[in-house]
């Protein structure tokens, strides 16, 4: 797996073990992707706790998004979808996040459609994680709106 994504887990604090899970998943994505993955985002919130609950795997290539059921590190559940000019819909929920830096508060949910087999994608991130779900947000999505 590539060092930049070894050090995104890392940076969402998360175990060694998970990690190992994660990379087991990019390799299967490797396979069946007809192109580069580029990058990759994990879906998260903070529970009530304070303690961090890591939902779904995210991976995208130039034109293709790949992704985990929400029970990723025990299940063998994945999807893909040509995305590339596809994107039909989005909405983006904020809190504490003026689209500019994080915060400990911050958190940030996207929402968006892929057409014609009409694929709907949720993505939440919170803390640092809203910066990197900001960068996906305008390299794969805004760039993939249909004209």
């Amino acid at each position: 797996m590539k060092g930049e994504f070894i050090e995104y887990l890392k940076s969402l604090g998360m175990t060694e073990i998970l990690q190992q899970r994660v990379s087991s998943i990019y390799d299967f994505f490797q396979q069946v992707c007809p192109e580069p993955i580029i990058d990759i985002f994990v879906n998260d919130y903070v529970k009530e706790d304070g303690s961090r609950e890591y939902e779904s795997l995210w991976f995208f290539s130039k034109s293709y998004v790949m992704s985990t059921s929400p029970e990723f590190a025990t299940s063998d559940k994945f999807d893909m979808a040509n995305s590339r000019k596809k994107v039909v819909y989005w909405i983006i929920e904020k809190r504490d996040y003026d689209f500019k830096k994080a915060t400990e508060k911050s958190r940030l949910n996207l929402k968006y459609t892929v057409c014609p087999i009409e694929m709907q994608c949720e993505l939440k991130a919170s803390k640092e994680n809203c910066d990197y779900l900001r960068k996906i947000f305008h390299t794969y999505i805004l760039s993939n709106i249909i004209e």
